[in-house]
């Protein structure tokens, strides 16, 4: 072959890759010429818009909560089985006990990463279905253990298949809602686990009277019952969650809101989208990300661990301050309410008003002054009304934080899949960590006062998540201010559209949610 042949072949080559490019580009600027339509659309009849984000709302909020409260019920549920004879039948000491409660979070914690991975790839209809089933299969075969050993291999394996449940949720709730709406949905899903501690409570009040029912103590039909409900609630997701808005085409919106929800998940940060495809460059990104860290610790050390140690000691913490064990679940109802109502509220100021870090010092600051109050008056018998209320703060406040770094996080990852990869890691250090330690750190023999408990939770909130909080908001501003001072115009002289779009938040006409 001569040079100049080689030559004309190359260059015919280069041409079509200019080609492809101008195709794609082409394909970007008509969409987005139809997203700002539709958006206009949607901005001159308010009406149309809300509701439009009702009917997102009713079909993805509910079945959603409703996963997550089971998945937080089998997860928490030991506590009350401890309450109705577990350890009588199921020969260990209470430190064992603790043991088997710690091991579930190093496979929950390992699994979550990998589990949002698969989430990316597959989609919610068919991940999903698969991970929700085995949960409640596994949480039915513990009805039926009689030693510690199936015991420690059934919380491994629990832990294992619950990983993928709560972050991917959060991944599944940033594709379809905008940055300033997206707490408010994360704070009502997340409600479903502070409604579990409520409906928990109340469940096992109920099932408390089956015990002795043919020939069954009530932890045994506790593990059963709700293990039947999860297998049911499995096989019907693979038919009532509605997959990645930009997936498939979706049957349940007209035609004008499916297209506008989908083109308003790809351009609603600009004409560059992101890229939507699957690459193992965009996990290592979110492994390398400051950002990843600075929310984890907020997570981990302000989240999971005040949280956990609260959803496993608070019956036996009521039970402490006088009352029954069967009247102490019933007790644990009321907090739970309550911090659901507060995490709502909470989500709902923070969308409103744009502002991440504000709303989440509040819940921080809320549930710390619980914590506080619970630690002075457990040591006056007399004060059981306060301490009581303590529980009401200190469940309202770290059960607030949560939507908030979830959304905080997801609002600065423009790659869907370095956000999925973003809040699997985060989850998982806050399930190993957090988990582990906030289910050993109130002992048993410490009981009424646990010193160690209280001042755990108080040091990690501060240190671990109070000033993790003011760093990342304080490095997020000072990113911003420098990119306000750049100009547009050479930004966009000196990338072109395709390299805008591969850094994402890199990118100079990024801004970070503050």
């Amino acid at each position: 072959m001569s040079a100049h042949a080689s030559s004309e072949k190359v260059d015919e080559k280069d041409e079509g890759a200019l080609a492809s490019a101008h195709s794609v580009s082409s394909l970007r600027e008509a969409e987005y010429e139809e997203y700002l339509a539709l958006k206009a659309h949607y901005d001159r009849d308010p009406a149309a818009h809300r509701r439009l984000l009702r009917k997102l709302d009713i079909r993805i909020l509910p079945f959603l909560s409703l996963l997550y409260l089971l998945c937080s019920l089998d997860k928490a549920n030991a506590g009350n089985a401890k309450l109705f004879g577990f350890l009588d039948e199921v020969p260990m000491t209470g430190t064992q006990f603790n043991l088997a409660l710690t091991v579930f979070f190093f496979t929950y914690g390992v699994c979550e990463l990998p589990s949002n991975i698969m989430l990316r790839r597959l989609g919610p209809r068919v991940w999903f279905p698969i991970i929700i089933c085995l949960w409640g299969t596994i949480t039915t075969l513990t009805s039926v253990i009689n030693n510690y050993g199936s015991f420690i291999a059934i919380r491994l394996a629990l832990g294992c298949s619950e990983a993928g449940m709560y972050p991917g949720a959060y991944f599944i709730l940033s594709t379809w809602y905008l940055p300033h709406e997206l707490q408010t949905r994360m704070a009502i899903f997340y409600g479903a686990n502070t409604a579990a501690g409520a409906f928990g409570g109340v469940l096992a009040y109920g099932i408390g009277n089956l015990d002795g029912h043919h020939g069954w103590r009530a932890w045994r039909w506790l593990f059963l019952i709700e293990g039947v409900i999860t297998v049911a609630a499995g096989l019907a997701a693979s038919y009532m969650l509605p997959d990645f808005p930009y997936a498939f085409k979706q049957k349940w919106l007209k035609g004008d809101e499916a297209r506008y929800i989908t083109l308003r998940s790809k351009y609603h940060a600009g004409p560059t989208p992101p890229d939507m495809t699957f690459k193992w460059s965009d996990v290592r990104a979110a492994l390398k990300d400051w950002k990843t860290y600075t929310i984890m610790s907020m997570f981990w050390w302000g989240g999971s661990v005040p949280t956990y140690s609260l959803s496993y000691t608070l019956p036996t913490m009521v039970a402490n301050l006088g009352y029954s064990n069967i009247r102490a679940q019933a007790l644990t109802t009321p907090p739970y309410v309550f911090a659901t109502v507060v995490t709502v509220c909470v989500g709902l100021w923070s969308d409103r008003y744009k502002s991440r870090m504000r709303a989440i010092m509040f819940s921080y600051c809320l549930g710390l002054t619980g914590i506080i109050i619970l630690m002075v008056t457990v040591h006056y018998s007399h004060l059981y009304a306060v301490s009581y209320f303590a529980i009401f703060l200190a469940a309202a406040g770290y059960s607030a934080q949560a939507p908030g770094i979830g959304a905080w996080l997801s609002n600065n990852i423009v790659s869907p899949t370095k956000r999925a990869a973003a809040i699997g890691f985060m989850m998982a250090w806050g399930s190993v960590g957090g988990g582990g330690i906030g289910s050993n750190i109130y002992i048993a023999d410490q009981a009424p006062t646990y010193p160690l408990g209280f001042g755990f939770s108080i040091g990690a909130t501060v240190i671990g998540a109070m000033i993790p909080c003011m760093l990342n908001w304080y490095l997020l501003r000072r990113e911003n201010r420098r990119r306000d001072a750049m100009d547009e115009s050479v930004i966009k002289e000196t990338y072109t559209e395709k390299q805008l779009s591969e850094m994402g938040e890199n990118s100079p006409l990024f801004r970070f949610t503050l």
